[in-house]
Order: structure tokens, then sequence, then C-alpha cells
């Protein structure tokens, strides 16, 4: 992981790169962010990154445009904060207001229909492809997989995000205490015997003077 700071200039290209080929909604452009902060230019280890995640998920607003906020914050300062920001949501809003602007001449005629239907399965195969990666850097063991599998149940059935996060992580908090309670209840047995031992030895000892 690169520990120096990131210049603006670097960061700007890439953001602007992100802004104007990121296309799927904030999922695909989480995993793109992942591909190229994280695996090419190793700005930042994969745990830093799926805390950062963590973290946009519990604040309202787009989490894609969180992210390249704190990415750039996190390599260059408010400058790289401000300038990842802005090079990330500029080309999107002008892409956006094109193609927004295209459709409402253009959206309802029947040579162009086709088209428009044709895009909603194209977008899914892009989510997925880049999604899939980096869910499974993220699933690291069973309990984990578990964790994530309750949560999209709870979201699907209609939870709040906050309070399906809050749940598993209260339990999962729960389940590690107790774990920390039974060790710690183990290792003072454990001490307790040793020292019973201790004691009956040097007893021993004395009645064989």
């Amino acid at each position: 992981m690169q520990n120096k700071k990131t210049s603006l200039r670097e960061i700007a290209a890439l953001f602007i790169r992100l802004g104007l080929t990121a296309f799927g909604g904030p999922a695909a452009h989480i995993a793109m962010m992942q591909k190229e902060v994280v695996d090419k230019r190793q700005w930042m280890d994969h745990q830093h990154f799926m805390d950062l995640i963590g973290a946009t998920n519990l604040i309202p607003g787009p989490n894609s445009t969180e992210m390249a906020i704190h990415i750039g914050h996190e390599r260059a300062g408010w400058k790289g904060l401000l300038v990842a920001g802005c090079c990330f949501i500029v080309p999107a809003v002008v892409i956006t207001g094109f193609i927004a602007w295209l459709y409402q001449l253009y959206g309802q005629l029947p040579q162009v229909k086709p088209f428009v239907y044709g895009i909603k399965p194209a977008i899914i195969a892009i989510i997925l492809s880049a999604v899939y990666p980096l869910g499974r850097k993220a699933l690291k063991n069973t309990e984990l997989g578990l964790i994530g599998l309750l949560a999209l149940i709870a979201s699907l059935a209609g939870m709040n995000e906050i309070v399906v996060t809050h749940t598993l992580a209260k339990g999962v908090r729960g389940r590690w205490a107790g774990e920390v309670y039974l060790e710690k209840e183990y290792l003072g047995s454990l001490f307790r015997s040793v020292d019973r031992t201790r004691r009956t030895t040097c007893d021993q000892l004395v009645d064989e003077r």
C-alpha cells in the first residue's frame, strides 16, 4: 500500500475517467473504484476500502459519490476531497442530462424503444460482473456469508438498512462478547488449576521434609 500522498492531477485523472465510463449505478461504480484504487494503484488495502463502504452505507447520499470523496480525502486531504468529488460528479451529470434530453425528444419513437428495452439487461450484466469480485472478497468466511444473506433477506423484506446493520452488528458483537467471556472463564479456570497444583506440590514437599 502506498503511504505517500497522491497528486491532485492523478486523482482528477482517475475520477474523470470513472465519471465518464462508470455505468451501472453505485454498486458497479464502487466495484470499479476497488479495482482501480486497491488492486491497480494500491492506494489503500482491501480492508480499509471495505470499512469506507460500511461508513458510506450508514450516511445519507449516493454511496459511490461518497466513496469518491472519501478516497480523495484519504489520498490528498480536503483538496483531494473536492477534486475527486467534482471530477466524479460533473461528467456523470453532463452525460445524464444529455441522455435525458435525447430520451425526452426521441424516447417514444418506435425505432428507439427496442434500444431502450435492450439497455436494461445489459446494465444488469454490467452490475453483476462488477459486483461479484467485490462481494467474493468481502465474504471471507461462512459466518460473514450468512450475515450478508440475512441482511439481503431483511432488505428485500423492506427493513431499513440502518436497522438491519444495527441489528446484525449487535448480534455479532454479542457473540464476540460471549466468546471473550468464555475465553476469560477458561483462562481463569486454567490459572486456578495451575495454582492449586503448585500449592499441593509445595505442601507435599513441606510434609516430606
